[in-house]
């Protein structure tokens, strides 16, 4: 419930959702596999919360994670970056790329993301900031 709590502390919406689902399932207004259903639908783009949540179904009942697919917010912040610029947009794909390819490590990500941004879209900068793993 904590991780729960802390991805979606901004949005009660789906925490009320949540705890919902959990008290049908308790008082037995629906079956292992209506809540399998709801979850996956409410944790979409969420790994670390299906993962989670998959350790305390039975087996046959979890979740499959497509480790692939980027979560929303990935997507949605990509989109913006396109939205504003598609130059700078092609330029910071570029960079992440060959973050990847190359493994850069986050420093040297960072400077040239911030070099990118920081001119003309330093809340770019500051969304991009988020994705960052803690150090």
């Amino acid at each position: 419930m904590k991780e729960v709590m802390e991805t979606f502390g901004d949005q009660e919406e789906k925490l009320v959702m949540f705890r919902e689902i959990m008290n049908d399932f308790r008082t037995e207004r629906t079956d292992i596999v209506g809540v399998v259903g709801r979850v996956k639908e409410l944790f979409k783009g969420h790994t670390n919360l299906i993962e989670g949540f998959n350790f305390f179904l039975p087996k046959g009942y979890e979740i499959t994670v497509d480790k692939h697919q980027p979560p929303p917010e990935t997507l949605e912040f990509i989109r913006l970056v396109k939205e504003r610029d598609e130059s700078v947009y092609r330029r910071f794909m570029d960079v992440i790329f060959r973050y990847q390819r190359e493994h850069m490590d986050l420093i040297k990500l960072c400077r040239e993301v911030g070099a990118l941004f920081s001119e003309d879209y330093p809340d770019l900068f500051v969304k991009f900031i988020r994705f960052l793993p803690p150090t």
